[in-house]
């Protein structure tokens, strides 16, 4: 055992790596933040959904006494796939429709505008108006959106036509998985 070499190894470890040009992932990513923030935001909104809407079934079921690998599988519905698609579209619509974002999806409550009154648009000017005015009814009509659009993706997710053992456990799975590979970690669940 050579203390010395334990310690240049330390060294190096401290040390600047040189430079490398970030990998496919990191550039879809950050493209993916940057210029198209709403569909990150729907992204990470759906991974959230998909790992609650697992973890609820399981545990609800367990609560109930119902074992989950003796529930048939759902059949497949068109319709109903197409109203919780409707529900999904009016839901981001509403949250989409004051600020041309869909932040308020993540944060979960709404949030400020930030221009000055003069250099707003005429839409802008309106739910400014709306949120300053009326911040009761402005914050019911956010959270009625949020709830639409969480309704319509909980929707899609329930109407894949796996075992609902199967389906609950793979929509954890790849909630969690499509979460982390984003940068590698779990920021978004804090």
């Amino acid at each position: 055992m050579d203390p010395k070499k334990n310690i240049q190894s330390a060294i190096s470890d401290i040390q600047p790596k040189p430079y490398s040009s970030p990998s496919l992932r990191e550039r879809f990513f950050d493209t993916l933040k940057t210029k198209y923030p709403n569909i990150q935001a729907l992204y990470v909104t759906t991974c959230i959904i998909a790992i609650w809407s697992g973890v609820i079934l399981i545990s609800d079921s367990w609560a109930q006494g119902t074992n989950l690998l003796d529930e048939p599988a759902p059949d497949f519905a068109l319709k109903v796939v197409m109203r919780h698609f409707a529900l999904l579209m009016l839901g981001l619509l509403m949250i989409w429709i004051d600020d041309l974002s869909l932040q308020e999806l993540v944060v979960m409550k709404k949030t400020l505008i930030e221009k000055d009154f003069e250099e707003m648009n005429s839409r802008e000017k309106l739910f400014y108006h709306f949120k300053t005015k009326y911040p009761n009814l402005s914050t019911m009509y956010t959270m009625i959106a949020i709830i639409i659009s969480w309704c319509g993706i909980w929707g899609l997710l329930w109407d894949i036509p796996i075992q609902p053992f199967w389906r609950s456990l793979m929509t954890i799975f790849i909630g969690f998985f499509l979460l982390y590979i984003d940068d590698l970690k779990l920021d978004e669940l804090n």
